[in-house]
């Protein structure tokens, strides 16, 4: 199979997300043309405008992403980029999903580590962290403060007994609520991909939780400075680039008269001229 120059590739990319800048701004287009002709209710009105907003800023950042070749323009740390797109403001966000904790790959001692992180002590860590482990393990053999399917049968649930398929999944195990579910979503993630733990990119628990004894000071210094605005933020110059690797981009998109909107998409480029990205998640 011929090989694309990554210029002409890193061009199929651009046309391909200006593409989608042009459908946003058509959209964004017919609702401000159709106002007068057409009965819409207020809200219905500002959330399509919004909805458009946020989806031209989803193409803002995968072209930011490519125009400057493989290793990309944009910051993939979870610093907050603003722009506008009409009378909309944006927040753009890129998460590299490396930088995060892949819940379904860790240790016993890492998830323990992780829930530690949380606030959690005491019997109710034991309780959380022995059941994520016993929701996760192929075997219905009960950890010590664990929960097996003798435990749930009757709250109608069923163990994965496997890795968990989504996030909210774990508001199902013995030990979890929705709060300790809420705090663990930042750092989590579910789509680890290929390749390894990147403390450059990450959240400064994420950084303890991977580390060999929970602590690696030199990184967790970097990674303090770095997110206080005291040190320029790592360029990424990773081998290999940004193809395969898993990026969230959440873009707020807000209107002067009140339309919000908030899009989540779960993006991978490829090196394909053809599929220059795959979006693996929306929400």
């Amino acid at each position: 199979m011929k090989e694309i120059p990554p210029v002409e590739n890193g061009y199929a990319m651009i046309a391909a997300v200006g593409a989608i800048t042009l459908f946003a701004t058509l959209a964004l287009l017919l609702v401000s043309v159709t106002r007068g002709s057409v009965v819409m209710a207020g809200a219905e009105r500002d959330r399509a405008e919004a909805n458009a907003a946020a989806e031209a800023g989803l193409a803002m950042a995968l072209s930011g992403l490519v125009e400057a070749g493989p290793t990309g323009a944009w910051p993939i740390d979870g610093r907050v980029r603003y722009e506008t797109f009409g009378p909309a403001k944006l927040s753009i966000r890129i998460e590299d999903e490396r930088g995060k904790l892949p819940i379904n790959l860790l240790e016993e001692v890492q998830i323990r580590r992780m829930l530690e992180r949380t606030g959690l002590k005491g019997e109710r860590l034991n309780v959380a962290a022995d059941s994520l482990n016993d929701w996760l393990d192929e075997d219905d053999q009960r950890r010590q403060s664990g929960a097996e399917r003798e435990f749930y049968v009757n709250r109608g649930i069923v163990p994965r007994n496997g890795p968990l398929v989504s996030v909210a999944e774990l508001s199902a195990i013995r030990g979890f609520d929705q709060a300790l579910v809420a705090r663990l979503k930042p750092i989590i993630t579910l789509h680890w991909s290929n390749g390894p733990f990147e403390p450059r990119h990450a959240s400064l628990d994420a950084i303890a939780v991977m580390s060999s004894d929970g602590e690696d000071p030199v990184a967790q210094i970097e990674r303090a400075r770095e997110l206080a605005g005291q040190v320029a933020a790592f360029s990424f110059d990773t081998e290999g680039g940004l193809v395969g690797r898993p990026l969230l981009v959440t873009v707020d998109a807000n209107l002067p008269d009140g339309g919000h909107a908030v899009r989540k998409t779960l993006v991978e480029l490829t090196s394909s001229r053809v599929r220059p990205y795959v979006l693996r998640e929306a929400e």
